[in-house]
């Protein structure tokens, strides 16, 4: 049994046995959310998947400012006291493991609900270092029933629970960010098909024009890895082209946490959320109507 991290693959057994205990230990010491009121009216729910700058790796927190709160933004907590019960939404979210960062879920959000006037639901379901080849325990692939964790499945669930808890909410949009995970470990077409299929269940569950937006790899990870990264962001720009109301959104350069860290920052994130609302709101104006009226 090899003692060395692998990065392309699983770990030793004793490190996956450690790294989950880990989890287990964050999720009890996590602080419970603050209440909220239900909304007068339904929300728009917001699913945020994928790996690690989904789950919010971004250093520089301005909690007082930049990422303050909204009072019309919230999220179903994944993880923690609250788990299962709709929260103030903050950085770091709640997701399947409590949060780390600044992420993009946030400056997308508050940006909805300032444009309806309605309340956004956050669904923080990211979790760092997964991929659709079955890696750790994880996996993304929806067609996966084999992998201990599919964090696809926990998504729709998570998804379908606060839609149980709020009847006629509806699901907006999906953020997406992942891909850097299965760049040594899976081919462009095979990512590609399992990518179309995530897009295409959710539609199959929440409407065949639901909105899915992603944000590109971080550029300098894509550069100074020894990886190639070229054939999975080529995957991802070319989304659109394959599939109707999706968007593509590219990060922008010098917005790294630091040379050894070459996860997006707050900038960045904030950056990417930004560019993601952009690409919506032009994308979807006759949504963004509709949901100002009800």
């Amino acid at each position: 049994m090899s003692a060395s991290r692998n990065p392309d693959g699983d770990v030793a057994l004793w490190r996956l046995l450690a790294y989950e205990a880990k989890s287990v230990v964050k999720r009890r010491l996590a602080s419970p959310g603050t209440p909220v009121d239900p909304p007068p009216s339904p929300y728009l729910v917001v699913p945020i998947l994928g790996q690690s700058n989904a789950f919010g790796m971004g250093l520089g927190i301005d909690p007082d400012g930049l990422d303050r709160t909204h009072p019309r933004v919230h999220q179903y907590a994944m993880s923690g006291p609250s788990k299962g019960t709709v929260v103030l939404a903050k950085d770091p979210l709640m997701h399947e493991i409590p949060g780390y960062g600044v992420g993009f879920g946030m400056t997308f959000a508050k940006a909805l609900a300032e444009e309806t006037g309605r309340h956004v639901l956050l669904i923080p379901g990211a979790r760092g270092d997964t991929s659709f080849t079955p890696k750790n325990g994880y996996t993304w692939d929806p067609a996966d029933t084999r992998t201990r964790v599919n964090l696809y499945v926990n998504g729709v669930r998570a998804i379908d629970a606060a839609l149980r808890l709020h009847p006629g909410s509806t699901v907006a949009a999906v953020l997406w960010h992942q891909g850097e995970s299965d760049v040594p470990l899976m081919s462009g077409p095979t990512y590609r098909e399992k990518l179309d299929s995530v897009v295409d269940d959710l539609r199959a569950r929440h409407g065949a024009d639901l909105p899915f937006i992603l944000g590109q790899m971080v550029p300098e990870e894509m550069e100074l890895s020894r990886k190639d990264y070229s054939v999975i962001d080529a995957v991802h720009a070319d989304t659109p082209n394959r599939k109707a109301r999706t968007a593509f959104v590219t990060g922008a350069r010098g917005c790294v946490n630091g040379e050894l860290d070459r996860h997006y920052n707050a900038e960045g994130l904030r950056a990417m959320g930004h560019g993601m609302w952009a690409a919506y709101r032009q994308m979807c104006p006759d949504d963004l109507a509709e949901y100002a009226r009800e």
